[in-house]
């Protein structure tokens, strides 16, 4: 009995589709054994590899979410409009406060 949806030559599309996978890893085998790794090369694991290209990430200082905005007046980075009516309520030494654990030394002028 034989389907028309069927394929009669499925049996022999799927051996050659094993042997052409093996033939790809035995050809990344020897390409890997003829590579040597030089442990002098920079890479990311090492202490001495370069700096990122990417521009570091800024988080928000009152909630530690990602933070998209800095305010004008504070200097403080936030993620939504919920901190920053916060922010912008808060006392002048609450914002000074948050620079400080940031690790910013700018003072505020009121």
């Amino acid at each position: 009995m034989s389907y028309q949806f069927k394929n009669s030559q499925w049996q022999a599309r799927k051996k050659e589709l094993k042997s052409r996978r093996q033939s790809q890893s035995r050809k990344f085998n020897n390409i890997k054994a003829q590579v040597q790794i030089n442990n002098s090369a920079f890479n990311y694991l090492s202490i001495e590899a370069p700096p990122s290209l990417k521009p570091a990430k800024r988080y928000c200082d009152v909630t530690g979410f990602e933070a998209k905005y800095k305010d004008p007046v504070t200097q403080l980075y936030y993620c939504d409009s919920i901190v920053f009516n916060y922010i912008r309520n808060c006392p002048k030494a609450s914002a000074e406060t948050y620079l400080n654990i940031r690790g910013c030394t700018q003072k505020l002028i009121s």
